[in-house]
């Protein structure tokens, strides 16, 4: 694995926890205008420069977009607001999330090792997004996002954690959602040196979260690459957080159905015999082993036991034997009768949506464990859309990769 340190584009100590911030996708319109108005050095202004909640998928002239974008990340820079590492280095961060510790390293890796499947996938990514977030790093030219990846345990690299803990971090700082960031800067050479060896002995890395921006990365790597490229260029690489496997939490992704497909209740329950033990449970019941899932109907919990054991996921079970027979779902993807809720929002973010509904189903899901996500990786298979949810997640402008310095 090739995993390099970087010049890295940062806030200002005193500006981090103003201007790092959540994707601007996660908040709501109103949100999102109150984070725009009331704090100049948010990053939000640069990955949101037009001051609307229109999505990036979103209709508008894209490529003048993203040309505002440019522009207001080169404003943040001439404000001071961001400025540019003078030397390369490798990035610690730590995040504690309701007492959880997660700790890794940002780095650049290789675009190569992602398109020689040694960065591998377990999900499929949609070209329409690929075609935007392509075009998108092709004419802002930073990359602000990090790809989660997941490494195989490291005794070197816990040994630079030890390390490193023992000073004072760079940025120490806690956002309104209760979440405790920690980022140490490695610029000592014989620590880079180290963190490097340590990842170039490793198979292989594994994405968890960020599957659009590994493809989206090498797309634009295919297409600036020419016989003239030395290999050394800031696009041959792209932005990764890297942890190792056991650190990282995989959660499930729960469905809600709206409506059940023209059925009644006791009909619908009837079509479920067919392929699962359906009981009545406690409430806001939650699956206790794989095969098993909760199901809230009518302000009524359900345990479903599969009658026969199946090596198949989970969510492609559900698909399999109750979304597509009985509730006429084939495409997770564009359906508009179905949507997903993660897994940290628990059995009451589920009641909730369907209570507010007045009818419609959900299912909660036991989570894939790490162990499977690999397996289906290795032997190059994908999961159903909305399979993992994945913690942590990083927050933009914290430390931004440039494609074109």
């Amino acid at each position: 694995m090739h995993v390099v340190p970087f010049k890295a584009v940062r806030p200002s100590r005193d500006k981090v926890h103003l201007a790092a911030t959540r994707s601007y996708v996660s908040y709501t319109s109103s949100q999102l205008r109150s984070k725009l108005t009331e704090n100049p050095y948010s990053f939000l202004h640069i990955i949101h420069p037009d001051m609307t909640a229109t999505k990036m998928h979103g209709t508008g002239n894209l490529d003048d977009r993203f040309t505002q974008v440019r522009n207001q990340y080169e404003k943040f820079l001439r404000d001071e607001i961001l400025f540019r590492e003078e030397k390369k280095c490798f990035y610690i961060y730590r995040q504690v999330k309701q007492g959880h510790p997660f700790m890794g390293i940002i780095a650049a890796v290789a675009v190569q090792d992602y398109l020689d499947g040694k960065i591998k996938i377990h999900e499929q990514t949609l070209s329409k997004r690929e075609d935007t977030f392509t075009r998108y790093l092709d004419i802002t030219n930073i990359n602000a996002e990090p790809v989660l990846l997941m490494a195989e345990n490291s005794r070197a690299i816990e040994d630079i954690f030890e390390k490193y803990m023992d000073a004072r971090p760079e940025y120490d700082f806690t956002t309104t959602d209760t979440v405790h960031h920690q980022v140490w800067i490695v610029e000592d050479e014989k620590d880079i040196a180290s963190i490097a060896s340590a990842y170039e002995k490793q198979d292989a890395l594994y994405i968890a979260d960020g599957h659009h921006r590994s493809s989206s990365s090498a797309r634009l790597y295919e297409t600036r690459n020419s016989k003239d490229a030395t290999g050394e260029e800031p696009w041959n690489y792209c932005l990764a957080y890297i942890l190792d496997e056991t650190n990282v939490r995989i959660y499930e992704f729960n469905r809600i159905v709206k409506d059940l497909n023209g059925l009644n209740e006791d009909d619908f329950i009837q079509k479920l015999h067919g392929s699962f033990y359906v009981n009545e449970a406690p409430d806001h019941y939650r699956p206790m082993a794989k095969g098993e899932f909760s199901m809230y109907l009518n302000k009524k919990w359900y345990a479903l036991n599969l009658k026969h054991a199946s090596a198949t996921l989970d969510t492609q079970l559900l698909s399999d034997l109750i979304l597509a027979p009985i509730l006429d779902i084939y495409d997770l993807r564009k359906d508009k009768r179905i949507y997903f809720m993660e897994g940290p929002k628990g059995t009451a973010g589920l009641k909730k949506e369907v209570d507010k509904n007045k009818g419609g189903v959900a299912f909660g899901l036991y989570p894939i464990p790490v162990n499977e996500v690999k397996h289906i990786a290795d032997l190059q298979q994908t999961m159903p859309p909305k399979s993992t949810w994945v913690e942590p997640k990083l927050r933009s402008g914290l430390v931004v990769y440039e494609l074109d310095k």
